[in-house]
């Protein structure tokens, strides 16, 4: 799947994945296998949410993915809730 998927070119240049594997609901032993088998076939870019409570999981399949951390991307959203400055930079930082 490498190179099979498109990518798309941000205004700085940087180029990212068109599209990224989803982890909603994955949590973990069965979370970290199924994001590392999605790293494995050539998902480059892998989206969580603070909403997922499944971070920790990300984190772990990164850490045992055999694909170096900097050809990763890795994508999360901010509730609504935290979106005052002080709370988002809390949420951010515990993200």
């Amino acid at each position: 799947m490498d190179k099979a998927i498109p990518e798309l070119t941000l205004n700085d240049g940087t180029t990212i994945p068109a599209i990224g594997f989803g982890t909603y609901a994955l949590n973990g032993n069965e979370g970290v296998h199924a994001i590392n088998s999605a790293i494995d076939i050539g998902y480059r870019l892998i989206d969580t949410a603070y909403n997922y409570e499944n971070e920790g999981t990300v984190g772990e399949a990164i850490r045992r993915s055999s694909v170096p951390r900097e050809q990763l991307y890795i994508t999360s959203k901010l509730p609504g809730r935290y979106h005052e400055y002080d709370k988002a930079v809390t949420a951010i930082q515990e993200s």
